[in-house]
């Protein structure tokens, strides 16, 4: 795979300037005086749920799950399953190459991505569901790009950029993408069917918006295999480093949420141990920022809907972007705020309350 051009970095247009929410919270702890919680009891709360390594070690040395690796600039054969089964790789790198993998439901997409980005990672995430299995490109902990073999689903609809086009060339790079995973919007610009500025731009768009659909998938397998020479033919190909807000706006474009978040009207918000530290790190929008300001520990997602005046369906497809991140985490109304959750209140000037 290779993408012949002179090197140019191509900045991606910001989706917003930074905000702090400092001030949103100082402003909302103002408006409001929060009414006394009393603990009747200590409530234990669930530990945060952890990868198993011995049985994702067993899985990596199982013949059924690994093979030859597969020669550079290609991807694996699409593996096809029952989507209720467990959804595995048919034909895998070899078990060296690995340097991790697991369902998410143990080791979530953030943390995937997180890894990448702090080990400076290059290689291949892959990540296998109901559907054709969708591929990460990395290099040097940053993304390169998104895609996959079936290009109906990377892309459905022709562009409207791609209206003069030879109609030919197209199906003949949407054939290429088939057999080898090479977006198409890539070949076209090596063949100089479109713009090499305008390719950039549409494998970002498609590549954000065909990882979106993994955030909501219930049961997802991902595997990520270090390999530079995967990478090779892609010098000229701009990275993205920034991975946390690459991770936010691939989140803005996920549409169901319905049947993977369940947060009921009573539920709490609360910050993470380090979600504090991460959501100041992230460039927010202003209705995301006001959001976030809302995490006390006390509030409802029910009350910080009325208070930001959301309907509740808009406020759980903002707070399961937050979820997703490992910002916070949601507890049953009973749940009290954590001795940490609390000394966030107190930096910012603001005591917590105790029991009487």
């Amino acid at each position: 795979m290779g993408f012949a051009y002179s090197e140019r970095n191509i900045m991606r247009k910001s989706s917003g300037e930074p905000k702090s929410i400092e001030a949103d919270i100082e402003s909302s702890n103002s408006e409001e005086q929060e009414q006394e919680q009393t603990e009747s009891s200590d409530v234990s709360q669930a530990d945060e749920p952890r990868q198993d390594a011995d049985a994702t070690a067993e899985a990596a040395q199982s013949d059924d799950w690994w093979s030859a690796s597969q020669q550079a600039g290609d991807w694996a054969d699409p593996s096809s399953s029952d989507p209720t089964d467990d959804v595995t790789p048919s034909k895998e790198p070899r078990t060296a190459d690995v340097y991790f993998c697991g369902h998410t439901t143990f080791f979530p997409l953030n943390r995937a991505l997180q890894a990448i980005s702090k080990e400076k990672l290059t290689g291949l995430l892959r990540s296998f569901w109901d559907q054709e299995p969708i591929d990460l490109l990395a290099r040097d902990g940053e993304i390169v790009f998104v895609t996959t073999r079936d290009p109906e689903l990377y892309c459905p609809e022709t562009p409207a950029s791609l209206a003069d086009a030879d109609v030919v060339s197209v199906a003949r790079a949407r054939d290429q993408q088939r057999e080898s995973g090479t977006p198409f919007f890539l070949t076209l610009a090596r063949e100089e069917g479109m713009t090499r500025e305008a390719a950039v731009e549409h494998m970002q768009q498609y590549g954000q918006k065909l990882f979106s659909q993994l955030w909501a998938a219930p049961r997802v397998w991902i595997m990520f295999e270090k390999n530079a020479e995967l990478l090779a033919n892609t010098a000229d190909v701009p990275g993205e480093p920034n991975v946390r807000d690459w991770a936010l706006e691939t989140l803005r474009l996920v549409e169901n949420i319905d049947e993977t978040a369940h947060f009921e009207p009573a539920s709490i918000p609360a910050y993470t141990k380090d979600g504090f530290e991460r959501v100041q790190k992230l460039k927010l929008t202003p209705d995301e920022a006001q959001f976030a300001s809302q995490f006390n520990g006390s509030r409802s997602v029910q009350q910080i809907a009325k208070n930001l005046r959301l309907d509740l369906k808009s406020a759980r497809q903002m707070l399961f972007r937050f979820v997703a991140l490992e910002i916070v985490e949601c507890w049953p109304a009973s749940t009290a705020a954590k001795p940490e959750q609390q000394g966030i209140f107190q930096r910012f000037g603001r005591m917590a309350r105790r029991d009487r």
